[in-house]
């Protein structure tokens, strides 16, 4: 799928703050992509895409998820603020036909996971440093990725698992499996 297909999709679902967002995400996606030596027009459709179901209810999260495996995680209810990935994920292969790569990144996109592809970590690196992102650890975070990837995505799986903890949130085993591999090897390059 072409960019431009991508973004009148996108501008069909969601509101024009989320679009903006989603415009930022799809910048420095491409950015990060060439960084990372994956195909910066996949990026981008992804960074397009990230939020497609952002802003659909919960019933309507809850039907596109259906049957898949994310719904036999014993803690699912208590994801409900990233259920839009997971969802996001299943419109864009079924619906859209895009490819498996590309819906996992959007997947991914907010939890992360251990051993993520470039293409994975692009979107999740973007979707937190975007230029539109402005709270506490962003530009932190936007600094260290223009240094080091990895390490830029281990600090923000830190920061956000931090975030959850302070909230009393349930943290999904995937983000805490992604931060023990990056800060393993974080500590495997200090050697």
């Amino acid at each position: 799928m072409r960019p431009d297909v991508a973004r009148s999709i996108a501008k069909a679902h969601l509101s024009e703050k989320r679009m903006y967002h989603s415009e930022c995400v799809a910048r420095c996606a491409k950015q990060l992509a060439v960084r990372l030596g994956c195909d910066a027009e996949d990026a981008e459709v992804a960074g397009l895409l990230h939020d497609v179901l952002k802003e659909e209810d919960d019933s309507a999260l809850l039907k596109t998820m259906e049957g898949s495996a994310i719904m036999r995680d014993d803690y699912v209810e208590h994801y409900r603020p990233i259920w839009h990935a997971f969802a996001g994920s299943i419109y864009v292969r079924k619906e859209l036909g895009l490819s498996q790569e590309i819906a996992d990144a959007i997947f991914y996109h907010t939890c992360g996971r251990a051993s993520m592809t470039p293409l994975e970590k692009a979107i999740f690196l973007a979707d937190y440093i975007s230029d539109d992102r402005a709270f506490e650890g962003a530009q932190e975070v936007r600094e260290i990725a223009a240094q080091d990837i990895d390490k830029a995505v281990l600090q923000a799986l830190k920061n956000t698992i931090s975030h959850l903890i302070s909230k009393g949130r349930v943290v999904m085993p995937l983000s805490i499996e992604a931060y023990n591999y990056y800060a393993s090897l974080s500590m495997k390059s200090k050697d």
